[in-house]
């Protein structure tokens, strides 16, 4: 098992996120009726719910497939097994730690368990994995924004997603300028140890660069596995919405399950709770839609998820080596 210290640092943290989660919830209970909530919620066919979680163990595999695209480490030392197993592991711990990027510090955490050499590529990896991710529904829910009908503020819209892929493309910019990488390692020369490990990472990061432009076939074929990993959700949410009584388009929809995805990867919470709600509210009110089918439309994908996190726990349990050692 991997030991972890307590630093003053991650406490600050804990706690600005506890005030905000506490923030949330009340201005929650002040704006949303969850009796109308919770019978809305009530009232849809319970079926609906595992057919969701049988397709969110779909993406997850699918979601594996994409990970192990962009590893640059070809040693073989994970598995697809492996991949998916802690992907299934990961969505259990989102539910529990901050925002969701809190799955990947778990997937981090095992990786580095299983493998015993090029430990640094298979970090780089799971942020490969985890930007090529982000980046994918950027770019569909720019595309949603684009075919969107009849979209209400066009302008907000508009300069959100201007604002994020003008993000997006100076991350990449820096990310993979050659001059600007090694401006960082002559940086990093005047930093002593920090400066070494920083350069060491430097270093890694330009392998794998190399490892992408002569696999870009990967890079390629990873975000082709976003369109139908993405477009499933989209839809589910979109059924989900109808069921709800939430009319609005599967454009539009998409739309704003894209932007609360990007809202949430933010760590400012546990598992995103309270955000995630509030921006369902906002976004789904530029539609003249209230704030309790927002809300239940937000809690009944949560329990996707909590019912997906649940099944993973089982993942806890490597059932491959189980079934060798009976073998």
């Amino acid at each position: 098992m991997l030991k972890s210290r307590s630093k003053p640092g991650s406490k600050i943290f804990f706690i600005i996120r506890l005030v905000i989660l506490a923030l949330s919830i009340a201005v929650l209970l002040r704006i949303v009726d969850f009796t109308q909530v919770f019978y809305t919620i009530g009232n849809t066919p319970w079926y609906i719910l595992f057919i969701l979680v049988a397709i969110g163990i779909i993406r997850t595999w699918l979601t594996a497939q994409r990970w192990q695209l962009l590893n640059p480490d070809l040693t073989g030392q994970l598995k697809s097994w492996h991949y998916f197993r802690f992907y299934m592991i990961a969505n259990a711990f989102n539910l529990v730690m901050p925002g969701a990027l809190g799955g990947d510090l778990i997937r981090t955490a095992y990786t580095l368990q299983e493998v015993k050499t090029k430990r640094i590529d298979n970090l780089i990896a799971i942020v490969a994995d985890r930007f090529i991710g982000l980046l994918s529904i950027l770019l569909l829910g720019t595309l949603a924004l684009v075919l969107a009908p009849d979209l209400p503020r066009q302008s907000f819209f508009y300069q959100i997603f201007g604002a994020l892929i003008a993000g997006f493309i100076f991350i990449v910019t820096i990310i993979s300028n050659t001059r600007a990488i090694n401006l960082m390692q002559s940086i990093g020369n005047r930093l002593g140890k920090v400066g070494q490990l920083l350069n060491r990472l430097l270093l890694v990061w330009k392998e794998a660069l190399h490892f992408f432009k002569t696999h870009h076939r990967n890079l390629w074929a990873a975000l082709l596995i976003c369109l139908p990993v993405h477009f499933i959700s989209f839809l589910s949410a979109y059924i989900l919405a109808r069921s709800l009584g939430i009319n609005i388009s599967f454009f539009n929809i998409s739309l704003i399950i894209a932007l609360v995805w990007l809202v949430t990867a933010i760590p400012l919470t546990l598992a995103g709770a309270g955000v995630r709600e509030l921006s369902m509210i906002y976004l789904f009110s530029i539609y003249g839609v209230d704030a309790e089918p927002a809300t239940a439309l937000s809690i009944y994908i949560y329990l996707v998820s909590l019912l997906l996190g649940l099944i993973g726990l089982l993942f806890l349990i490597d059932w491959a080596k189980l079934a060798q050692r009976i073998k």
